[in-house]
């Protein structure tokens, strides 16, 4: 998926949500995943630092703003709402943008991130962040612009893992897309907690639900 069609996406009106009479969701654990993600910041790389593609390029700068874009607005609404589930979600958000620079460092592709929160060098990505953390107005809204933010990121990985052939990348975007498994259980669980069924705006309601179970 292209940034632009993200960009376009997220410009619709919020319809993520509904009332019903779920019972509370307990915290989730993140314990095994933040594991894992240690282990990947702590892995070499093997593949031939020269063989990387342009599309394997261009998936690796537009992974690296998606994932810096995640963990920025997690921090904005934690700033705002002090809910569990955002600082939490951020911390592993820094991680996988950091997993995506040791590749961007390994392979010589210059870092797109800017250091400053909220601030990003490609400009579809910086109106998006404007647009995402305006949408979440409310503690609801911004839990489920959270869970929003993981379904792209859950359709980009899926789509930029068939698209390589380097085992480095694949490890990397395979640990990135179970974690954002976890986050979007995280976020629909803290909806349901708060009586809020949230619907997909990318992914299936099956695919949400197998996710979810």
């Amino acid at each position: 998926m292209k940034t632009t069609n993200l960009f376009l996406a997220a410009m619709l009106s919020l319809a993520f949500m509904s009332c019903n009479d779920s019972v509370a969701a307990t915290d989730p654990d993140f314990s095994s995943q933040a594991s894992a993600e240690q282990q990947i910041l702590n892995m070499d790389f093997t593949s031939d630092p020269t063989s990387i593609t342009q599309a394997e390029r261009e998936g690796l700068l537009l992974m690296r703003e998606e994932e810096k874009l995640a963990g920025d607005v997690y921090a904005y609404f934690y700033n705002k709402y002090a809910l569990r589930p955002f600082t939490n979600i951020n911390k592993s958000e820094v991680q996988h943008s950091d997993a995506v620079l040791r590749l961007l460092t390994y392979f010589g592709i210059p870092d797109p991130a800017l250091a400053e929160t909220g601030k990003f060098s490609n400009p579809d990505i910086q109106a998006l962040y404007n647009k995402l953390t305006a949408d979440g107005s409310t503690a609801e809204n911004a839990l489920a612009v959270g869970a929003f933010i993981e379904e792209y990121d859950i359709a980009d990985l899926r789509k930029l893992i068939t698209e390589t052939q380097n085992a480095d990348i694949k490890m990397v975007y395979t640990n990135l897309l179970n974690g954002s498994y976890n986050h979007i259980k995280a976020f629909t669980k803290t909806l349901a907690a708060r009586g809020v069924t949230y619907s997909p705006q990318i992914i299936s309601v099956d695919e949400l639900n197998a996710i979810i179970k």
